[in-house]
């Protein structure tokens, strides 16, 4: 039987942390020890959060104090959970690592620094060796490992498999992204209720720089496959989970079904190592032609919400495709994506009691 971690989680009552609160109450080794906020410090936990999410706040939880975002506080902490927003992020997260404290971030601050994993389990678990790296270039004692964008992983844990195993040419990826992608309180009403808002190009290129990377490191080097992708990223009003359309070129002429059969067998570290919060399969495959769909398939998998949903899976010409996914973003997209990272750090040694 593995040893107790303790967790703290900053940004706990965020819509990402209370999912890392949800998920870690029933964790077999991994428990919640400090919750950090902002605004309500001194005050118990289930007075000050709004738990906009399926269940009830943890018993054990509800009277926890809320406490500053403060390293020196943390001693018998073993692990830091950070969903911050993007600018707050960046420097608490180093201040954390520079004290020892190993540190799985939601947050962009640090996606693209060279010696920072941009971790999918399933799909470059061996990137985590750049923490080694990360250590000693920036003689820390913890570290910082990310996350991506939830949209980025959608598109990233189906486009996967078929990268690795086909010759593709590009994707052009179009989101439709729920409002718990934008924090709460959010966006609004008046810019969304009837609406369909653009998120921008800043947004469209950041995720397929996001997607651009995480593929490129499937295959273990650093391999500018020249393929060519393209996104198109929107918000409306939906509460949770994120729609993804994809269509798919390739180099050479494809089969459907083979296609289909490596997104039905794909599997990662994860189910080799049966991890706790590992879905049995990361893919799960509809071929109902009206889903996936939002409101019924972004809890799917087990734990739920874990499973990336792909339907509508269509030969479009002998080399084009398209597909269609959901994923729950603050699930698997954010928290359930960083919990599954921190175990796999747990089975490579990167993290320990403190």
């Amino acid at each position: 039987m593995r040893r107790i971690l303790k967790a703290a989680i900053l940004g706990s009552t965020g819509l990402v942390g209370i999912e890392y609160v949800r998920m870690l109450s029933n964790h077999p080794y991994i428990k919640v020890s400090y919750l950090a906020g902002r605004g309500s410090i001194g005050k118990p936990y289930g007075e000050v959060v709004r738990w906009q999410t399926i269940g009830q706040i943890p018993k054990d939880i509800a009277n926890m104090e809320v406490k500053p975002t403060d390293p020196k506080l943390m001693d018998d902490v073993d692990i830091v959970f950070s969903p911050l927003p993007q600018g707050a992020a960046g420097p608490v997260e180093e201040e954390f690592a520079k004290h020892g404290f190993p540190v799985i971030s939601n947050s962009p601050d640090h996606r693209f620094d060279a010696d920072v994993p941009l971790l999918i389990p399933e799909i470059n678990p061996h990137t985590i060796a750049l923490i080694d790296e990360q250590k000693r270039k920036r003689d820390w004692k913890g570290f910082i490992l990310t996350t991506p964008l939830c949209a980025a992983q959608g598109a990233a844990i189906p486009l996967a498999p078929i990268y690795m195993n086909f010759k593709m040419d590009g994707a052009f990826i179009t989101t439709v992204q729920s409002l718990s992608g934008a924090g709460y309180p959010g966006i609004p009403s008046l810019d969304i209720v009837d609406n369909v808002l653009p998120l921008g190009d800043n947004y469209d290129n950041k995720l397929v720089k996001e997607v651009s990377r995480i593929l490129n490191e499937t295959k273990r080097t650093i391999d500018q496959d020249n393929i060519s992708l393209g996104a198109t990223t929107h918000r409306v009003a939906t509460i949770h989970g994120h729609y993804a359309v994809i269509y798919v070129t390739f180099k050479e002429d494809i089969s459907i079904e083979k296609i289909r059969e490596s997104l039905d067998s794909f599997s990662g570290e994860p189910q080799k190592l049966n991890l706790p919060t590992a879905p049995e399969k990361p893919i799960l495959l509809t071929n109902q032609d009206t889903r996936p769909q939002v409101y019924f398939d972004r809890w799917a998998g087990e734990p739920p919400g874990m499973s990336v949903v792909v339907g509508r899976l269509t030969q479009i010409n002998r080399r084009t495709i398209r597909l269609v996914s959901v994923i729950h973003n603050t699930v698997r997209g954010a928290a359930g994506g960083g919990i599954l990272a921190a175990e796999l750090l747990v089975e490579k040694g990167y993290i320990s009691k403190r």
